[in-house]
C-alpha cells in the first residue's frame, strides 16, 4: 500500500481510538472496521476493536477480534495477554492461564503475562505459586509501579502483613506518582494497617487516600447528580406514586431467554452481597451475574427524571415487553440462563425496585442488611471503581449521607411495594452459615445443595471482581463484625446520622 494509505489507516486508528478513550464505543468500533477494511492484513485496528468490544461489554465478539489480531501477529505475547484479560473477566481462569502460559514462553519478560499469571494464582489462593512468577520478575521490572503493587498484594494475600506494609509504604511514597496511584497506594496500606490491628493509623491511611481521589474526580462529579439526591429525589416520587404505579406491567408475549426463576440481590454495597452471591452460585441450579449493568438503559429511560418515573407507572404491556426483552438480551451478553435460577446481583440496585416491581412482578428480592456501622466505615476504607455512588465514599460525611438517603429510599419503596422481599443479614450468615442458607434456599423456591455453604471453593472458581473478593476466599470469621468499634473515635462525627438504622435493623447501640 502507499504511503497515502498507511497515513490514511493510521488517521482511522487514531480517530476510533480517540472516540473509545471518551467513551463513545459505538463510534469507535465503527472506525476500527474502517480501519480493518483499509488494511485486512494488520494486526492493530483487530486489537483496538477488541479492546473497545470489551469496554461495550461485548465479550464473546472481543475474543474474535482478539482472535484475528493474533493471527496476523501469532508472535506477540500482548496480544495473547488481552485474549486472557476477556476470559478472566468471562471466570474462566483455564483458559486464561493457557494463554498467559502461552505469551510468558513466546517472550519471558512479558510483565503484562506475569502479572496476569500471579493474579490466577492469587485468585486461586495459590500464593506460593504467584510467588514463584514474582521472583522471575528482576531488574528495572522490579521497579514498575504495578509491579510493586501487585508485590504487596500478594505478601498481603500470603497473610504477610508486615511485607506488605513495607511494600505499600515504599509504593505511597514513591516519587511522581500521580494522585490516581497514589490514592490507591494509601487505600492498600490502610487495607494492611488494618490488618495489623492499627487502626488509627488504618484510618488515617485511608482518609488521605480517600481525599485525594475526592480532589480527582471533584469535577466530573459536579456536573452529576449526587447519590444522596438521587435517593430522596426517588424516594419522594414513588412513596407518592398511586398503588397502581407499583403493579406489574402485563405480559403480552413470552420472552425468549428468560431464566427459569428471578432473583435480584441488593442492598447496599458492603453488605454482604459478594459472600450471598457465592453461596448462591454454588448451586447446580443457579446461574448469578455480578454487578453487571442489567438494568442500566431501563434507569436512563424511567428513572433519570420525573417525566420517565411517569412513563413507567403508565408503561402498557407492549412496551413493558420490550423492555423485558431488552434486560434479557443483556443479561445472555454475559451468561445463559436458561432453565437456571438467575440471581441478579447489584448492591447499589435498590433504587431499581420500581422498574423491578412493573417489569418483573414475579422476581424475588433478597435485601442484604449489615450493621450500618460496619457498611459505612467499610465503604470509606476501600477501594472502588468511580462512580456516583462511590463517589460518595471518598468522604465519611458523605458516605453516611449516601447511606442514609440509600436507606429512606429503600423504607419508602417497601412501604409501597409487594414484590416479596427477604432480608439476609450478614451477621446470621456468619453466626450460623448451613441454616440461614437454608432460609435464602427455600424463599426464592430452591432445596439447599451441599455446594452452598462451600463457597470458598465457588469463589475459587469464579473471577470475584469486588473489594470484598479476598475476605470471601477466606471464609467465615467474625473479624468484620463489630470492627467499627475499634474505629469509634474516627467514626463518632457521623453515628448520629446512622442511629436510625442501627435501631431500625435491630442492632444494639454503641
Amino acid at each position: 500500500m502507499s504511503d497515502a494509505g498507511d497515513q490514511a489507516y493510521l488517521a482511522l486508528l487514531v480517530a476510533a481510538s480517540q472516540a473509545g478513550q471518551q467513551g463513545q464505543f459505538a463510534a469507535a468500533i465503527t472506525g476500527f472496521r474502517r480501519a480493518i477494511a483499509a488494511r485486512p492484513e494488520r494486526y492493530e485496528a483487530y486489537e483496538g476493536l477488541a479492546q473497545c468490544e470489551v469496554a461495550a461489554r461485548q465479550p464473546d465478539a472481543a475474543l474474535t477480534s482478539w482472535d484475528k489480531a493474533i493471527a496476523r501477529a501469532p508472535g506477540s505475547a500482548e496480544l495473547l495477554c488481552g485474549k486472557a484479560a476477556v476470559h478472566r473477566s468471562l471466570a474462566q481462569p483455564d483458559a486464561a492461564a493457557a494463554l498467559y502460559d502461552k505469551a510468558l514462553r513466546l517472550d519471558p519478560g512479558c510483565i503484562a503475562a506475569a502479572l496476569g499469571r500471579i493474579a490466577l494464582y492469587v485468585d486461586a489462593g495459590e500464593s506460593a505459586e504467584a510467588a514463584a512468577v514474582l521472583a522471575t520478575i528482576t531488574g528495572p521490572d522490579r521497579a514498575r509501579l504495578d509491579v510493586q503493587w501487585t508485590a504487596a498484594r500478594l505478601a498481603l494475600a500470603a497473610g504477610d502483613l508486615a511485607a506488605a506494609r513495607d511494600d505499600a509504604a515504599a509504593l505511597a511514597e514513591t516519587p511522581g506518582l500521580n494522585d490516581a496511584q497514589r490514592s490507591e497506594a494509601l487505600l492498600l496500606l490502610g487495607e494492611i494497617l488494618d490488618g495489623l490491628d492499627d487502626p488509627a493509623a488504618a484510618f488515617a491511611a485511608a482518609a488521605e487516600g480517600k481525599a485525594l481521589a475526592r480532589r480527582l474526580y471533584a469535577e466530573l462529579a459536579a456536573s452529576r447528580e449526587s447519590e444522596a439526591a438521587k435517593s430522596a429525589r426517588l424516594g419522594a416520587w414513588w412513596g407518592a406514586a398511586p398503588t397502581a404505579a407499583w403493579t406489574g406491567a402485563p405480559r403480552v408475549a413470552a420472552i425468549p431467554g428468560e431464566a427459569a426463576a428471578h432473583v435480584f440481590l441488593i442492598g447496599f454495597p458492603r453488605s454482604g452481597t459478594t459472600l450471598l452471591e457465592q453461596i448462591l452460585a454454588g448451586h447446580p441450579d443457579v446461574v448469578a451475574l455480578e454487578e453487571a449493568p442489567t438494568l442500566a438503559d431501563h434507569y436512563a429511560e424511567f428513572l433519570a427524571d420525573d417525566a420517565g418515573c411517569s412513563r413507567l407507572a403508565a408503561l402498557s404491556g407492549v412496551e413493558a415487553d420490550r423492555w423485558r426483552a431488552r434486560y434479557w438480551a443483556t443479561v445472555a451478553e454475559d451468561v445463559d440462563v436458561r432453565g437456571k435460577s438467575f440471581v441478579d446481583k447489584a448492591p447499589a440496585g435498590t433504587l431499581t425496585l420500581p422498574l423491578i416491581a412493573r417489569l418483573f412482578p414475579e422476581a424475588r428480592i433478597l435485601f442484604a442488611l449489615r450493621d450500618p456501622r460496619d457498611v459505612v466505615l467499610s465503604c470509606f476504607r476501600n477501594a472502588f471503581q468511580m462512580n456516583a455512588m462511590t463517589y460518595a465514599f471518598t468522604s465519611l460525611d458523605a458516605t453516611a449521607e449516601c447511606y442514609d438517603a440509600v436507606m429512606a429510599m429503600a423504607a419508602a419503596y417497601r412501604s409501597r411495594s409487594s414484590l416479596p422481599l427477604f432480608e439476609v443479614r450478614h451477621e446470621a450468615l456468619v453466626d450460623d452459615l448451613a441454616a440461614e442458607v437454608a432460609r435464602v434456599a427455600a424463599f426464592i423456591g430452591l432445596a439447599a445443595h451441599a455446594a452452598m455453604v462451600d463457597f470458598v471453593g465457588t469463589a475459587a472458581r469464579r473471577d470475584v471482581r469486588t473489594p470484598s473478593a479476598r475476605q470471601v476466599r477466606a471464609g467465615i470469621n467474625r473479624r468484620g463484625v463489630g470492627r467499627w468499634r475499634a474505629y469509634s473515635a474516627d467514626l463518632a462525627p457521623v453515628l448520629p446520622r446512622l442511629d436510625r438504622w442501627v435501631a431500625a435493623f435491630g442492632y444494639p447501640p454503641a
